[in-house]
């Protein structure tokens, strides 16, 4: 009996293993690519500014219309310096989706200037506070 016993566990945890290593194998070997989007950016009268930001997912046409990709906040989806998850999707859905969400810059990232990187895997879009004061970049004059 004790040997029935041992070989049930056993087999439980060699059928619940290669769901794990699906999981896994699947997220990194996925086909999309995601591409981090910088849309404009609105500067408060207090000082601080609100970030309009988006994404790019590409895919292959065979992966389907249900294609997504989870990439968690940490090491392959932050921001830097500073606080690296500011709100940012963890799930990017196919296609091109622009000013999709917002971050908050404080008052202090703006007035020095700071240059903010958000990256998703190897692509990485620059936010420079230096330079968001022109037509082009600041959402108050686009609207």
């Amino acid at each position: 009996m004790r040997h029935i016993y041992s070989i049930s566990i056993t087999l439980a945890i060699l059928a619940a293993f290669p769901v794990w290593a699906q999981a896994d194998s699947a997220e990194q070997a996925s086909p999309c690519v995601a591409e981090p989007i910088f849309h404009c950016v609105q500067h408060l009268e207090e000082g601080g500014a609100i970030g309009h930001y988006g994404y790019n997912l590409q895919c292959p046409d065979d992966a389907g219309p249900a294609a997504e990709l989870f990439i968690d906040i940490g090491d392959d989806n932050l921001f830097s310096p500073g606080r690296i998850d500011r709100g940012q999707p963890k799930i990017f859905l196919p296609g091109k989706h622009v000013d999709e969400y917002e971050v908050d810059f404080t008052s202090a990232e703006v007035k020095a200037g700071a240059a903010i990187h958000w990256s998703i895997l190897d692509k990485t879009v620059t936010v420079d506070f230096s330079k968001t004061k022109d037509g082009s970049l600041d959402c108050s004059v686009l609207q």
